[in-house]
């Protein structure tokens, strides 16, 4: 299973790639604005949002993307480690 993250710390994102990895996800991580964004999401079946760190553009994307899709979003202030895990867990009890 695939999950995108957008925003986020640029220096953290091997710790979020091993997290995810811990939950059984696969992860995108999108921390600055890329070509083809909502192309790149679509196909996902998670995105979580730090919303602190993302750029108004790519929530704005995001939001529609997962909207149009039916893409679980979970949107989380902090960008830290923890709050990452919080949203992996509450994605793994709805998928479940």
């Amino acid at each position: 299973m695939y999950i995108a993250i957008a925003g986020g710390v640029k220096g953290i994102e091997r710790e979020y790639k091993n997290i995810s990895k811990k939950y059984g996800f696969k992860c995108k991580i999108f921390n600055k604005n890329v070509p083809d964004f909502d192309k790149k999401i679509k196909n996902v079946d998670a995105v979580v949002m730090f919303t602190g760190t993302v750029s108004h553009k790519i929530s704005k994307k995001c939001c529609a993307v997962c909207k149009k899709n039916d893409i679980c979003l979970k949107r989380m202030h902090s960008s830290s480690i923890n709050q990452l895990e919080i949203a992996l867990k509450e994605i793994c009890e709805e998928i479940e």
